[in-house]
């Protein structure tokens, strides 16, 4: 395991014991992106991707005992946050839109983008369609908020959205990338590397900052995209 997903599951772990009961009845959704960390099953739908988590001992210690997309023995990060909260689960975005029933389909409690393999630099992947990468996850999240602004009106949306968790876990594939390609070593030095990514995140997530609802944004949050 990468050093900085070492960090985020240490990190994510905090931010769960840290939530009071309080804040956790103000959250009405969450909304995931990243990678296999916090995957619930999106690359159980893309059909021509080996990135799947379904050998019998995925899911061992999991309510069901049965391979549930996870990359993981049981539950993940994502499950722990959302039950502290007192959410369900976020439904991989996959599973809601191959519905046939699209009608039905609701993102009301929010909605997990993550795939296993996921990268920043999706540029840097020769593989593209063995995971969704954060660029595709987020034009998925536009296509959401439509659907949300369809079903409660633009006013409820934005403040749903406002209200709710956007937890964004991804980077690790970028490094093991780094460190297995002699090529992108040769280019770019690992300061460089990490820095292009951090400006990669940055632009992606700016791109929908203007039209992103900006209650319970602090100055500071404000600041920071606008550098």
């Amino acid at each position: 395991m990468a050093y900085n997903d070492i960090v985020f599951l240490a990190v994510s772990f905090l931010l769960i014991i840290c939530f009071n009961l309080s804040a956790a009845q103000m959250v009405p959704a969450m909304f995931v992106f990243g990678d296999s960390i916090v995957d619930v099953g999106n690359n159980n739908y893309l059909q021509l991707s080996f990135a799947k988590a379904n050998l019998p001992y995925y899911g061992i210690d999991f309510p069901t005992k049965k391979p549930s997309g996870r990359f993981t023995n049981g539950m993940n990060p994502a499950d722990f946050l959302a039950e502290k909260v007192g959410l369900p689960t976020s439904p991989p975005y996959l599973s809601l839109s191959s519905d046939s029933d699209k009608n039905n389909v609701s993102f009301l409690t929010g909605v997990s983008f993550a795939s296993g393999g996921a990268r920043m630099l999706d540029d840097t992947d020769p593989f593209l369609f063995q995971s969704i990468h954060l660029t595709q996850q987020v034009d998925f999240f536009s296509t959401v908020h439509e659907e949300l602004q369809k079903q409660v009106g633009a006013s409820g949306a934005e403040k749903l959205l406002s209200k709710s968790i956007f937890a964004i876990v991804v980077g690790g594939n970028d490094i093991l990338a780094y460190s297995r390609s002699s090529n992108l070593r040769n280019k770019t030095t690992p300061q460089q590397y990490v820095a292009s990514m951090v400006l990669t995140l940055k632009a992606k997530l700016k791109g929908h900052w203007d039209a992103a609802p900006q209650e319970g944004v602090t100055p500071k949050m404000k600041n920071a995209m606008k550098k």
